[in-house]
């Protein structure tokens, strides 16, 4: 398939180059059920879930898998895949309702995918930072954001896919933004 000028349009975006490449992810998959000792989460016929009754009594049994999923290394490590910068100088007045949105943002994606967590959140005066554990949850944050607040995201992806900063600027920073490249 060719485009205008005679370039030859590739795909090569689709697919991740190395996926190997994920220090954390699982080489060989544990035979039968396993359960994460952190976060009681549990990993059966290829798909992890949760289940907290199912998880207890996997606990109690004695001879049961007890690992720790991927997330719960990537918390540990301090590993993240996905970072989210918001700046808004209104960002004070309005932080219950942020960190509200991306708590159900990580709550509906951790249905799906429960390794999908926020790792941590730092604040600083029109500043916040929040830390996923995947970059496909830090782009979700940033989606929900420009729903809900309207204002202006980019998206920046590290070298080989490995990690995502998604920037995003509230409404009053867009709007000088876009006043700034008009002038």
């Amino acid at each position: 398939m060719s485009t205008r000028r005679g370039q030859r349009y590739s795909t090569s975006y689709k697919k991740k180059e190395y996926p190997n490449q994920d220090p954390y992810a699982m080489r060989k998959a544990p035979k039968g059920v396993a359960w994460c000792r952190t976060c009681r989460v549990i990993y059966a016929k290829k798909r992890w879930y949760f289940d907290p009754d199912e998880a207890r009594t996997l606990a109690a049994t004695p001879g049961s898998q007890g690992i720790i999923c991927p997330a719960c290394q990537k918390i540990r490590d301090q590993y993240p895949e996905g970072i989210v910068t918001l700046t808004w100088a209104d960002l004070p007045a309005h932080d219950a309702d942020i960190r509200g949105l991306i708590t159900h943002v990580e709550s509906r994606l951790m249905l799906v995918n429960p390794l999908d967590r926020v790792m941590k959140s730092t604040r600083r005066r029109t500043n916040l930072e929040v830390q996923t554990t995947t970059d496909r949850l830090a782009q979700r944050i940033g989606r929900e954001l420009v729903k809900a607040f309207k204002g202006h995201v980019t998206y920046h992806w590290a070298h080989r896919d490995m990690l995502i900063r998604v920037d995003w600027r509230g409404p009053d920073a867009a709007e000088k933004t876009k006043r700034a490249a008009r002038r």
